[in-house]
Formats: C-alpha cells, sequence, structure tokens
C-alpha cells in the first residue's frame, strides 16, 4: 500500500490555452479511497492518468509512497488501472486474462495460479474462468478487468468510470461490491466519475475538480453540508440546491420572502464578511418547509412556487417548480427550476401554487462576488 501526492501538478496539452490539469495539490492517505469527481472535460481523468504514468506532468511532481514517479516509466509506478472498457483481450479466457500480467513478470505458474483463484473467490468468478470476455455480461467483464488489477497486487488502484457501461440495477450492485473489496484489502484507489452518487457513496474523501482547478477535497457529507463554493454546491446533490441571489442583508440578518422579513438564520459573524448588502443563499430540496397550498392570501414569510413537473421515486418524491416573486423583488433563482422534497407525491399537483421558506438554519451562505462559501471566508 502506498501514500500519493500531487504537487502542484500539471498537465498542459497546449500553451495557448489553459491546463487540463492545472497546478493541483493533492494529499491521498495510505489506504484510501479517493474519488475525483466533476463534469465532462474537468480534467479528472488526466489527473488519474498522470498518476499511473499514462500522462506526462509538465509542471510540479507526483509522489507515490515518497518517491517522486514524475519522470519514472508508467510501468514503474506500480499502479494497476481499471478502465471504462474493460480492456481485456477477446481471444483469451478470464483466467489467462488475469495471469497475463504475472506471466509476463515471469512468475513461477504455481504462484500466478494461486493468485488468480484467490481473486477469482473474491469477485465470485470461479464459473467463469475459462470462459472468454464474449460470453460474458458486462458487469462480468467488469469485475474480470477488477481481477486482473487485484492478481498484480499494486501500490495504487486507480478506476476510471468503471461502472459507466452497466445498467442502473448492476451499477449499484457493482458500486457495493467495489467498495468492500477496497475495504478488504486496504489498497489505495483513486476512483473516476462524473456520477456524483457515485462519489458521495463510495469515497472516504471526495475531490471536485472545475476546468482542471481542484475546487474543495472532504468527506462527502460535510462537502454537501458545507460546499466551498457555488459550483461544488450545486454539483454535489441531487436534486441540486437552489440557489437565491440578491437575499437581503439587514442588521446581519438575511431576510427573505415577499415581505422581506423571514430571518434565514445567517451567523451573525458572516455579515462582517460581506461588502455589500446581499449574500447568495443556497437551500436543498429538503430544507423547503411547505407552507400552504394553493393560498390566495399572500404569505409574507414565504416564496410562491408553480409546480410544474412531479418526480415520484416511490420512496420520496419532488417537485420542481418555477418561483412566482412580484416585479419589485430583489432576489433572483439561478435554476430555472427549484427542487422541493414533498412527504408524498399526493401533496402537490401539476399548476398548483405551493408557498414555501427555507427552514432557519438549514441555509448555506455564500459570498456574492466570490461565491465562496462565507463559512470558509
Amino acid at each position: 500500500m502506498a501514500t500519493v501526492a500531487f504537487q502542484q501538478a500539471s498537465r498542459i496539452f497546449d500553451s495557448s490555452r489553459p491546463p487540463a490539469v492545472n497546478r493541483v495539490s493533492l494529499e491521498i492517505a495510505d489506504g484510501e479511497f479517493l474519488v475525483l469527481v466533476g463534469p465532462s472535460g474537468s480534467g479528472k481523468s488526466t489527473a488519474m492518468r498522470m498518476l499511473a504514468g499514462l500522462e506526462p506532468v509538465d509542471e510540479g511532481a507526483i509522489l507515490i509512497d515518497g518517491k517522486d514517479v514524475t519522470e519514472m516509466r508508467a510501468r514503474d509506478h506500480d499502479v494497476a488501472m481499471v478502465f471504462q472498457s474493460y480492456a481485456l483481450y477477446p481471444n483469451m479466457t478470464a483466467r489467462q486474462n488475469m495471469a497475463f500480467a504475472l506471466e509476463n513478470l515471469k512468475l513461477p505458474k504455481d504462484e500466478i495460479a494461486r493468485k488468480v483463484e484467490s481473486a477469482a473467490r473474491m469477485l465470485e468468478l470461479e464459473p467463469l474462468l475459462d470462459k472468454k470476455p464474449s460470453a460474458m455480461s458486462g458487469g462480468q467483464r467488469q469485475r474480470v478487468a477488477m481481477g486482473r488489477s487485484i492478481v498484480r497486487d499494486p501500490k495504487v488502484w486507480c478506476m476510471d468510470e468503471p461502472l459507466s457501461n452497466l445498467d442502473a440495477k448492476l451499477r449499484v450492485s457493482t458500486r457495493a461490491q467495489i467498495a468492500a473489496l477496497q475495504r478488504e484489502l486496504g489498497v489505495t484507489t483513486v476512483y473516476v466519475t462524473h456520477d456524483q452518487t457515485e462519489a458521495m457513496t463510495m469515497g472516504d474523501r471526495v475531490a471536485v475538480l472545475e476546468d482542471g482547478v481542484l475546487q474543495q477535497v472532504d468527506e462527502p457529507t460535510h462537502m454537501y453540508e458545507n460546499p466551498g463554493n457555488t459550483f461544488v454546491a450545486e454539483f454535489i446533490g441531487s436534486p441540486s440546491i437552489t440557489l437565491l441571489e440578491g437575499v437581503r442583508v439587514d442588521r446581519g440578518r438575511a431576510l427573505l420572502g415577499e415581505g422581506h422579513t423571514l430571518d434565514l438564520g445567517m451567523p451573525a459573524q458572516f455579515a462582517a464578511k460581506l461588502d455589500g448588502d446581499s449574500v447568495i443563499a443556497g437551500v436543498r430540496p429538503e430544507n423547503w418547509e411547505i407552507v400552504s397550498r394553493q393560498s390566495t392570501d399572500r404569505e409574507d414569510q414565504c416564496v410562491p412556487l408553480q409546480v410544474e413537473i412531479i418526480e415520484n421515486l416511490g420512496a420520496e418524491a419532488y417537485a420542481y417548480c418555477t418561483a412566482l416573486m412580484t416585479p419589485d423583488s430583489t432576489v433572483s433563482m439561478r435554476q430555472k427550476r427549484i427542487a422541493v422534497r414533498l412527504d408524498s407525491a399526493k401533496d402537490a399537483q401539476i399548476g398548483d401554487t405551493l408557498w414555501v421558506r427555507p427552514r432557519v438554519g438549514a441555509c448555506v451562505f455564500f459570498d456574492p462576488s466570490s461565491e465562496i462559501n462565507l463559512r470558509y471566508l
């Protein structure tokens, strides 16, 4: 097992454009499961390929177990890769695919057989060892690809969106299997995904990238509750957070509602960090409180929303709404639709007007200029 350190590491494909990975500094502990997450083109796969030695490091350095591997060949990094496309040899059986790298290392045949059998038991692959990839399902192929990495006993395990080709049900079960396997083996793991659900459920810590820049590294629950900036707030969480811009700050209080009288419970010390008299407030779908439905009377301490879509997921339901703000309101919604979690899908109908308010103390507050969480300023 090993520690990993990115030290101001950059990858520059075109000097006339911003770096694909821009001065990333990141420490990964021995045995940690770290998830790199971000939208397409954010640099997450490139960062992982730099760690594996498949991409050069143009600036900075990468250390594995304290040893600088920046200029070393990929084969000397002792990193095992699991690719999105499985990358199995179609003319070989599962057993041969798993043994191939060990045979290249000239290991004794009995040792190779022992390692392959052990990995197969771990991944429940014994019935498939003599089958070729064409006779396997997508999930089985992915397990063979994982087994091929396990037998190598690497210092670091890298996974590049390994579940993206699987159907939804298989993705959930394989996700749990990978997490359990990593805990059992204790291998330092870097897992790349664009799926924030995978990031939240699998990683010890999550690292969020945008345009090659590291935005935040934190434990999943803490990141969800205390996102570092508005980008992380919007990216982490499904349905997405609602960002209320132009929320008035008066005498240290963030005020909302039709009459701007609802105190959102912003900590007093946050007001001193603001240059102006407004703040961005973030509200998660579960933190909206429905005060009334189809009311004809104005609710001064509430925001009126018109229900456009109801998403019934069985165990929970969400209403997707547009805000019915008055023309003189200073507050605007960054998102086109606002998600509100319902106690039941029957709690609302399409076309209803919901009068809602954020639960006091449940909002996240951001500086309007830098869009950084005021907790971190």
